[in-house]
């Protein structure tokens, strides 16, 4: 039997660093380990074109390239060079990872305008890069956070919003915003009132605007949306006239200051048409979706996504059921849009849950057909995401930069305080992938429950 001979503690340590060093060692080649992967012949864009960023400034991504063989497999150790039209990038030459990517930063140079880089290997077609280099440049990247509007009313408190993108007013395209105040949940107030952007979180009042820009005469207003037809050089404004009954009442202006009378262009009992959302795809092809919650309004069990159609915009359809559904909510308030370069349709809205008026979450969901429509295992934003948006997520609106891959979203949300519900509007942007990263994946976090009152029909918007 051997006996148990008691090693000197410095014996014991060299032996587990020893052993530490061989097995980082064994890790680094694994690691390091070829892929299985045949000769290079194919060099792809990646990630990084299209960026826009002011003159001699680093873009906010950098350019990446990635080198393939003849199945698509990634191969690495491969010099990649990288050349530029203007300014500079570092390094000029990077080395393909094991995922067979090359990357680097590139710094624009000082002329405005479009800028191009390069990515090279050896025998191998190159792929180019562009970058907008503007003065007046917006990032890429915006944190959530709250927007200050001037109201009519004076309170600053606003809800459904609604954006727009004018490119014959004034001389840049600019977003307009509709969006009704609405203080302390005073529905008095909730009128349609426009705001115009500079594209980053500033809205301000447009040049001879008055707002609002339309007053009830009897009950009350609620739900714009706007759109900007190019090709009649004006903007159409709906929204919700509640009395009696629901009204989606329509107004156009062909400056944003002067507006037509309103008229009646859908109505429905009360609840049965709410949060009126329209998509123009052509000249006659309309589409509006709405929210139908039966007379039971938002405390109701559920809700169903109607479309109606339309040649022209003022004469509609009857409405359609569409599969719109989210697991353990139901919509209540929607904003869609088309977006052409994906060809398809994309819904944001907030889910409320059976039998309750508040609603703490906001949703994604895109569509081919506008009837068929595909939801995702996240939100893209929970209550309490910043202090102005505490107790409550509401409608939000969001505008799609193709050329740049980029999601800005206006969102509209509460915060219960001494007083009681107090409505803000916020504002981030996002890069697509990411937004799309976030919500296709299932989110457990944990919410913490609200201590706020809960909403209901009289205190909704």
């Amino acid at each position: 039997m051997v006996p148990n001979v008691q090693r000197p503690v410095c014996c014991r340590f060299a032996i587990i660093s020893v052993l530490a060093a061989y097995a980082g060692g064994l890790a680094a080649c694994r690691a390091d380990a070829p892929t299985a992967s045949g000769a290079p012949v194919a060099l792809q864009r990646v990630s990084g074109d299209g960026q826009t960023a002011r003159p001699d400034s680093p873009l906010d991504r950098p350019l990446v390239a990635r080198l393939v063989d003849a199945d698509g497999r990634p191969v690495r150790r491969v010099d990649v060079r990288w050349s530029v039209s203007a300014g500079t990038v570092s390094p000029e030459v990077s080395v393909t990872n094991a995922s067979g990517d090359a990357q680097t930063v590139w710094r624009v140079g000082s002329a405005t305008g479009i800028h191009r880089a390069t990515a090279s290997a050896d025998g191998l077609e190159p792929v180019e890069f562009i970058a907008f280099v503007d003065p007046d440049a917006v990032p890429d990247r915006i944190p959530l956070r709250a927007l200050a509007l001037s109201t009519y009313d004076g309170s600053g408190q606003v809800v459904h919003p609604d954006v727009t993108i004018s490119p014959a007013i004034g001389e840049t395209a600019r977003p307009w915003l509709a969006i009704t105040p609405y203080p302390w949940g005073n529905a008095n107030y909730e009128n349609p009132s426009l705001f115009a952007g500079d594209g980053r979180e500033k809205w301000t009042l447009p040049d001879g605007v008055t707002n609002p820009v339309v007053r009830p005469e009897t009950g009350y207003l609620s739900d714009p949306d706007i759109l900007w037809i190019d090709d009649e050089r004006e903007f159409r404004l709906y929204y919700r006239h509640v009395a009696t009954e629901n009204a989606i009442l329509l107004t156009r202006s062909s400056d944003g200051v002067h507006w037509s009378p309103p008229r009646a262009v859908v109505t429905a009992p009360n609840h049965r048409a709410v949060s009126p959302t329209v998509v123009r795809r052509a000249a006659g092809d309309w589409l509006m979706w709405t929210v139908n919650s039966g007379p039971s309004g938002c405390t109701a069990s559920s809700t169903t996504v109607e479309l109606r159609r339309s040649g022209d915009g003022v004469e509609w359809s009857g409405p359609t059921t569409v599969s719109l559904a989210q697991a353990g909510v139901f919509a209540w308030h929607l904003e869609v849009q088309w977006i052409a370069s994906l060809r398809e349709y994309w819904a944001m809205f907030n889910g409320k849950s059976p039998g309750s008026c508040t609603t703490d979450a906001l949703y994604l969901a895109t569509s081919g057909d506008g009837v068929t429509w595909k939801t995702y295992p996240s939100p893209i934003l929970r209550r309490g995401a910043i202090p102005e948006l505490e107790d409550v997520v509401y409608r939000a609106t969001f505008s799609y930069d193709a050329q740049r891959d980029l999601v800005s979203i206006v969102h509209s949300g509460a915060r219960y305080v001494s007083r009681g519900y107090e409505w803000h509007a916020a504002f981030e942007r996002r890069r697509r992938t990411d937004l799309l990263e976030q919500i296709g994946r299932l989110n457990a976090a944990m919410v913490t429950p609200s201590t706020a009152p809960p909403l209901t029909n009289a205190t909704a918007p």
